[in-house]
């Protein structure tokens, strides 16, 4: 497992410019607060990875950009095994909004591998769930993030969204009810 600092090392040295560098590192630090304030609540979570892999998910975006923004999360696990981080490849890879499905790709004709990209670990769930809600580097409210998905891309994913914060809230339900 690589280090927090070597983690920030790596976002520069695929940095294209000194603001797109700042601009990725203020939102994956965001993105990791918020993930390791849910992840705290549930034991059994590989705290040191998710920190890691909040700060690598965006590690793409410094290759994709414009109209090919959606394949920054494929970039960047291209990278990330590039530079033999295997483990951290599939949340580049699954983070965005609440996954892409390989009916997503085909049906919206994404320049996309056609197969599934959906968050599976719980660390994945919690990371994309704290990705949603990181506005650049801002928390939102939930309520922000369905009006949006509601907005750009309909009510089916308003719906995964809504899915993907049970997801997370019966982590904390199961960890309750195994205490009692």
């Amino acid at each position: 497992m690589i280090s927090v600092q070597e983690a920030i090392r790596l976002l520069r040295k695929y940095s294209n410019d000194e603001n797109s560098y700042q601009k990725v590192l203020n939102h994956v630090k965001a993105v990791q607060k918020v993930a390791l304030r849910i992840a705290s609540k549930i034991p059994g979570i590989d705290i040191e990875k998710l920190k890691i892999a909040c700060l690598l998910h965006d590690i793409g975006r410094f290759k994709a950009t414009g109209k090919d923004s959606i394949r920054h999360g494929i970039l960047g696990g291209e990278i990330l095994r590039n530079e033999n981080l295997e483990e951290f490849a599939r949340f580049a890879e699954c983070h965005i909004g609440v996954g892409i499905t390989k009916e997503d790709i085909i049906k919206q004709k994404l320049n996309l591998p056609e197969k599934d990209f959906i968050p599976k670990t719980r660390e994945e769930k919690i990371l994309a769930h704290a990705d949603n809600l990181i506005f650049g580097d801002r928390e939102g409210s939930l309520q922000e993030v369905i009006e949006r998905y509601k907005k750009e891309l309909g009510e089916a994913y308003v719906d995964r969204i809504k899915k993907l914060k049970k997801d997370i809230d019966e982590m904390f339900i199961w960890i309750v009810y195994r205490v009692l």
